[in-house]
């Protein structure tokens, strides 16, 4: 090995300093070290679903809101809702935050809420949020 190489391996990798050739008898296995790394992990991903309630929510909600809160918890509880809730002022809106789950599973989750299945929802999209600061 090359006085430069012996160079760079010290600044690059201090334990690969032991690569060093010592006899031309060892097998080519010998000589050789294989370095591994694990690839970093895949930053996770986050959807924003916004369900968008109809003006008298408050009124009509009763009847639903512990099914609905139900689901929520379940999906939280579940690991893929981080955090939910309504806007306020005017309470027009719902928030929920979804984490490493597809559209898919977000859609069905909105299918099968109660607020949903009884009216209360008059539309809601589903978006990629790029988090730049915050959780990880």
């Amino acid at each position: 090995m090359s006085t430069a190489a012996r160079a760079v391996i010290g600044r690059v990798a201090p334990s690969l300093r032991s690569l060093r050739r010592t006899s031309a008898v060892r097998a080519p296995a010998a000589r050789t070290r294989t370095v591994m790394s694990a690839a970093p992990a895949a930053p996770p991903t986050y959807l924003l679903l916004t369900l968008d309630y109809v003006p008298d929510i408050l009124e009509k909600r009763d009847p639903y809101r512990a099914d609905h809160l139900a689901g929520a918890k379940a999906q939280h509880d579940a690991g893929k809702c981080v955090i939910a809730g309504a806007l306020q002022d005017p309470v027009d809106k719902g928030v929920f935050v979804f984490k490493d789950c597809d559209e898919a599973h977000v859609k069905a989750f909105v299918e099968a809420d109660a607020y949903y299945k009884n009216g209360l929802v008059t539309g809601y999209t589903i978006r990629p949020w790029m988090i730049v600061v915050g959780a990880n």
